[in-house]
């Protein structure tokens, strides 16, 4: 059986998809390459919305066959045109969205490469009307172009059969933590709990919630902050922890200062990837309060570490992975008070969400590498990948209204 050749092109590197295609090129199956648009080293990968470097202390493009794209974007139009998009060399060119101008043109003007399209739209967010429709009628246009499509949760299975879209042409591809890895540090970690908290000056009986998030206001660290002083007020054996930088650090210090919740809330600063498991281990309950995530993957992260999990309902990850009341709860954004009521939920039970994290964990193994490899499968298996021969392939791929490949 032939091995199936892919290639993702993709913006930037990140700790995520990494080690995700580490594990897709250690199978039999894949011939993988990964093209990167953003050419800069990855050490020095300023985040925009953190203005630094995340400075990942795990490989991201190493483990299999990377290649960065050349610097300036006629020359970038060249290269990809020639690598990616003319020559029909793959069973299927997987691009990042519909958000590029680059990518558009080539997947116009050179018809012969089979395309999908990975995408973590979730239209659950404030637009107007008049760029609702603008956007609809311009991607109706743009989607004739893919044969597939590779959606990351559900929000956007439904904004894809919004523009028409089959369920048949979708096949997932989420934004999956690399869970074993995860799930080994954290229990190494949880060994040391009563250790590491005391070095926090936290004691072994309190309740402890975690916010890992970026400072700024899209990720909503005062909203987290808001909740848990209501909490704290009726449940004062509690802290939180969190984990995290960026513009708004001196207003949550100031609010800490204000409110006289210096005993009670510890920042600990920027955590690289490594660090996290630590702090997951040694919390209770993880909440996500963002207004405006299409996902939110430290959703699963804490999930795989076998925490209970609270996330607002900007947050696209908690439609697919919080089951109310099972694994942890969803709550209304803007709502600081239903934000507290959730951790008093789970502060209040006997075992302090323990048999919610077991469940989490249950549930994120549906959100493995292994899913989306299989999810991969189907969708060259959909397009005849399987026998097809990539050199007959020379001719314009064209879409169907129902969704087949002709």
């Amino acid at each position: 059986m032939k091995r199936l050749c892919l290639a993702v092109v993709q913006n930037h590197p990140s700790q995520l998809d990494g080690a995700l295609f580490q594990k897709i090129a250690q199978t039999s199956d894949f011939d993988l390459t990964v093209y990167y648009l953003d050419t800069g080293e990855v050490s020095k990968h300023v985040d925009p919305e953190l203005g630094f470097s995340p400075n990942w202390d795990v490989a991201v493009t190493s483990g299999y066959c990377a290649v960065s794209c050349p610097r300036g974007f006629l020359r970038r139009l060249r290269f990809l045109r020639r690598e990616c998009f003319s020559a029909a060399k793959y069973d299927l060119v997987i691009a990042p969205g519909y958000a590029r101008i680059d990518l558009a043109l080539l997947a116009f003007l050179f018809r012969s490469q089979p395309l999908g399209m990975r995408l973590d739209t979730a239209a659950i967010y404030p637009e107007s009307y008049i760029k609702a429709r603008v956007k609809s009628v311009v991607l109706k246009y743009l989607f004739r172009r893919y044969s597939v499509f590779h959606p990351v949760g559900s929000l956007t299975e439904r904004f894809l059969e919004s523009m028409g879209i089959s369920r048949g042409r979708m096949f997932r591809f989420p934004y999956a933590a690399d869970n074993d890895y995860l799930h080994v540090r954290s229990q190494a970690f949880r060994l040391q709990r009563d250790e590491i908290r005391r070095a926090q000056g936290i004691p072994p009986r309190q309740f402890v919630a975690l916010g890992v998030l970026k400072f700024i206001p899209r990720e909503n660290p005062l909203e987290l902050l808001g909740g848990f002083r209501t909490f704290h007020a009726t449940s004062p054996n509690s802290m939180l922890i969190l984990v995290g930088t960026g513009p708004l650090e001196q207003e949550i210090k100031g609010y800490v200062s204000a409110h006289a919740l210096g005993d009670s809330v510890r920042l600990v600063g920027y955590g690289k990837y490594s660090e996290l498991p630590k702090w997951y281990a040694v919390s209770d309950v993880f909440v996500h309060p963002a207004t405006q995530e299409c996902w939110g993957v430290s959703v699963n992260e804490a999930m795989a570490c076998g925490l209970p999990v609270i996330a607002s309902s900007g947050v696209g990850s908690s439609y697919d992975l919080i089951e109310n009341g099972k694994n942890g709860y969803q709550y209304a954004t803007g709502d600081e008070e239903a934000l507290a009521c959730c951790l008093k939920r789970i502060a209040s039970l006997a075992d302090r969400g323990r048999r919610l994290g077991e469940y989490s964990a249950q549930l994120i193994r549906a959100w493995d590498f292994q899913a989306t490899i299989a999810s991969l499968k189907c969708a060259l298996g959909a397009m005849g990948c399987d026998s097809a021969d990539r050199a007959a392939r020379a001719s314009p791929v064209l879409v169907t209204d129902r969704g087949g490949v002709v």
